[in-house]
């Protein structure tokens, strides 16, 4: 990295430190649609130097695997190169988020994120404001987070807004009760004799706490009222939901061509017969909402959380398609399909790959391997249903 491209931005609010820029593009680019004032450095002999000069106030750590990172943290630590107060953020793929996890724990790093695959982009979004309202005024990086989800309906937004200003209220309202409640009970213990009896105990709790508690109760009822109320004028909010679900979504499959979600032939429930569906996906999480989508619709599912695992399952049985994530312990989704290519009764069977990564050059090499196409983290359940049904065929 030259000399004129370290100092170009002396000193970002957001670093990005890596190995390789290709290997951070999707992160750079959310972090692009949030603020302009961040910086992505390939981390090289001058790193320290460079970090030291930069003095960010978020620093996100993406080197190729944890360790590295939590290296690089600690000399930074170590040799007082953080000379100010910042945020960090430890990047991980998804079989490092324990380890991760626990950086976060021990209060290494503040926060952690899995980037690989990386489908929780509004998540880091999140992440990098909060380390950001630490140390500046954040009214400009809310607008320009706000501007990302503008397309929502504007009913929504009202409802959005409805929703905080009650919080707001409620909140508000129980902080002043406890403040009511203080004072309270200081006049009580500063008139309250040695050797207080029941009854006396009795008729402050009546004359006193009680009325106070039932004010509390009052005001709080009479604002989730409101908030209800509000929902219920909101009576269109289901039908809106689902009119947009049912928007036409364009999914471009791995041959180039572009599947719709508003194709019936596509998008309807299987009838003529039960397909199976082996599922391998290592997110307990993202699995069962794959899951979830494809048993709604008749498919019988089978689930996996690694390439192991899912040989065992294609040696003993005939799948009508296989949806896999790319990224797996044990043995990663390509050598998998490899794998299933040349061995047991899934030599033809489709398999359709689970992945956060958009590259083009990557799309192909995965064709190259054996898959018939591919599902982009995060997805809609049209867009997942149209990629599925195709593969499968009617």
């Amino acid at each position: 990295m030259t000399s004129i491209n370290r100092i170009a931005k002396r000193h970002p609010a957001v670093l990005v430190l890596t190995h390789r820029e290709d290997d951070v593009q999707g992160i750079t680019e959310l972090i692009a649609e949030q603020t302009e004032d961040f910086r992505c450095l390939v981390v090289r002999k001058t790193a320290l130097d460079d970090i030291e000069q930069l003095a960010p106030k978020v620093i996100l750590f993406a080197l190729s695997d944890v360790k590295k990172s939590i290296c690089l943290y600690n000399l930074l630590i170590k040799e007082n190169r953080l000379v100010k107060n910042h945020y960090s953020v430890l990047l991980c793929s998804n079989r490092e988020s324990g380890l991760a996890f626990k950086c976060c724990l021990k209060n290494l790093f503040d926060s952690y994120f899995v980037y690989q695959p990386l489908y929780e982009k509004f998540r880091l979004q999140l992440i990098v404001y909060e380390g950001l309202k630490q140390f500046t005024n954040t009214d400009s990086y809310i607008e320009s987070l706000d501007k990302i989800v503008k397309d929502q309906n504007d009913e929504l937004n009202s409802l959005i807004e409805l929703g905080l200003s009650y919080k707001t209220a409620v909140v508000e309202e129980i902080s002043k009760s406890k403040e009511e409640v203080n004072s309270i009970n200081q006049d009580i213990l500063s008139q309250m004799p040695d050797n207080i009896d029941k009854q006396l105990l009795s008729e402050i709790n009546n004359t006193h706490i009680q009325p106070l508690l039932n004010a509390l109760e009052t005001s709080l009822s009479t604002k989730l009222l409101d908030l209800v109320n509000g929902l219920k004028q909101s009576q269109d909010l289901n039908s809106l939901l689902m009119k947009q679900l049912q928007q036409p979504i364009h999914t471009k499959c791995e041959d180039n061509s572009v599947v719709s979600s508003s194709d019936n032939a596509f998008l309807e429930t299987p009838t003529n017969q039960q397909h199976s569906i082996l599922l391998v996906e290592d997110n307990h999480i993202y699995r069962e909402m794959i899951s979830d989508v494809l048993s709604t619709v008749g498919y019988e599912i089978e689930q996996v959380d690694d390439g192991l695992a899912a040989i065992k399952k294609i040696k003993r049985t005939q799948y009508d398609l296989i949806v896999m994530d790319l990224f797996l312990p044990n043995l990663d989704g390509l050598n998998t399909t490899k794998h299933i290519r040349n061995v047991g009764k899934n030599i033809k069977t489709p398999v359709i790959a689970l992945t956060g990564n958009k590259n083009k050059q990557l799309v192909k090499k995965w064709a190259e391997h054996g898959l018939d196409g591919y599902i982009l983290k995060p997805s809609t359940k049209k867009e997942i249903l149209a990629v599925v049904n195709k593969a499968i065929g009617p």
